[in-house]
């Protein structure tokens, strides 16, 4: 199947995801991989700015929701990917790849879908029954936005999950075709037309788009 041609924008956030090379659990326990993450997105952000909104690392895979101010998620990515992988060769002392195809993602213009997106990947570890609730879970940026803790690239809050009944909401079980869609979203460049049943969500802070 062709590479789909990246459509740039600095105006609405993609969905991206990554997983490693055979779908293989990382070789190195996940807090070392999860330190490497961050060092490495740091690194990333410096040389390509982002507008990041949520970062889930999970023991084969990670997802990113982003923006890109200077329309370049391309070079962000390549930057990003390729100073993970190398850490990690380096640390796991792999000899082949550590990422398995190109990363994936998807553009988003449908704010009913942004807010399924953004809780479908926090609640990655949900599903996985490693944790009961979202924010419990170490490996990602909401984490450290509900315990105060800093992280090493600005995180922007829509959801301002201080809040009981935003993370209520955030813990709240997408349908089955709801998580489907999203996965599905994938295949195409542009989403923007969903059919997803519409459920409350809080009060967002400020306008995401």
């Amino acid at each position: 199947m062709p590479r789909k041609k990246l459509i740039r924008t600095h105006l609405f956030p993609y969905h991206v995801t990554t997983r490693t090379i055979n779908q293989d659990w990382f070789d190195i326990s996940l807090y070392e991989v999860w330190r490497i993450a961050l060092y490495s997105l740091k690194l990333a952000h410096k040389v390509y700015p982002i507008e990041l909104i949520s970062f889930v690392l999970m023991s084969n895979h990670y997802h990113l929701l982003l923006k890109t101010p200077n329309s370049n998620l391309d070079l962000f990515m390549y930057e990003f990917n390729k100073k993970f992988a190398q850490i990690l060769l380096k640390r796991s002392k792999r000899t082949n790849r550590v990422f398995g195809n190109r990363y994936k993602w998807c553009l988003i213009q449908n704010q009913t879908y942004l807010y399924n997106c953004y809780r479908y990947i926090y609640q990655n570890p949900i599903r996985a029954k490693i944790v009961q609730s979202a924010e419990n879970y170490p490996f990602s940026t909401l984490h450290y936005l509900v315990n105060n803790k800093e992280f090493p690239v600005p995180i922007i809050d829509y959801f301002g999950f201080k809040d009981e009944y935003a993370l209520s909401w955030l813990n709240q079980n997408l349908e089955t075709s709801e998580e489907q869609a999203i996965k599905n979203a994938f295949r195409y460049s542009i989403l923007n037309s969903l059919k997803i049943r519409k459920t409350r969500s809080p009060l967002i802070k400020s306008t995401p788009y």
